[in-house]
């Protein structure tokens, strides 16, 4: 395998999504393939190859629905006017796209795939929130049987779908196998805390 290095990267401001308020997101009137655009050809000029040597495209994406459907990943690189020699791929990996990318383009140099990947990411929750309006638009359908026939229960999409109930219920599961070796650590720090402090009268 060969060895792989990041040569560079770069990233716009962020902005907190207002989907309900848009005019107070900065961003609201660029879409998220815009954005991702704009920062292409900066990124190539500033590690100094040629646009020419980028092999290969990934974009990743936790809704890549609506504005942010990429043509499987082609709609930045034309966006940002680079050769249409570059091959491009679009990855949805809940919750983790960018990441993912990232390990594929690493699997792609060191077995010899190609020499030059660039990686991207992209989220516009402001103007593609997540949630149950994507749901109403028909942008996002997901199968009604994962969650009403018996037989699927147990994947529990109600909360498999929600990052919120998620994180409750994670935290519900590893509560209990955490809490004993908490409350070690934290008795071994009061009792290192008690014999350093002074006697007070």
């Amino acid at each position: 395998m060969r060895d792989v290095v990041i040569a560079g990267y770069l990233r716009t401001a962020q902005s907190r999504a207002r989907p309900n308020d848009p005019a107070r997101d900065c961003f609201h009137k660029l879409r998220a393939d815009e954005l991702l655009a704009r920062l292409l050809p900066e990124l190539i000029k500033r590690t100094g190859i040629q646009a020419e040597e980028i092999e290969d495209f990934i974009v990743g994406s936790a809704l890549g629905v609506s504005e942010q459907w990429t043509y499987g990943g082609r709609n930045p690189i034309l966006l940002a006017n680079l050769p249409e020699t570059i091959a491009a791929k679009f990855v949805d990996q809940q919750c983790g796209s960018s990441m993912a990318a990232v390990q594929i383009a690493f699997m792609e140099i060191a077995t010899g795939f190609a020499d030059i990947v660039m990686v991207g990411g992209m989220e516009h929750m402001t103007r593609v929130p997540m949630g149950g309006a994507l749901t109403e638009k028909g942008a996002v359908a997901p199968n009604p049987r994962l969650f009403t026939d018996p037989a699927y229960r147990h994947w529990d999409m109600g909360n498999a779908m929600n990052m919120g109930m998620t994180a409750e219920k994670l935290f519900a599961q590893t509560d209990s196998a955490i809490k004993p070796f908490a409350t070690t650590r934290r008795s071994k720090a009061c009792n290192r805390s008690s014999r350093r402090s002074s006697p007070m009268a």
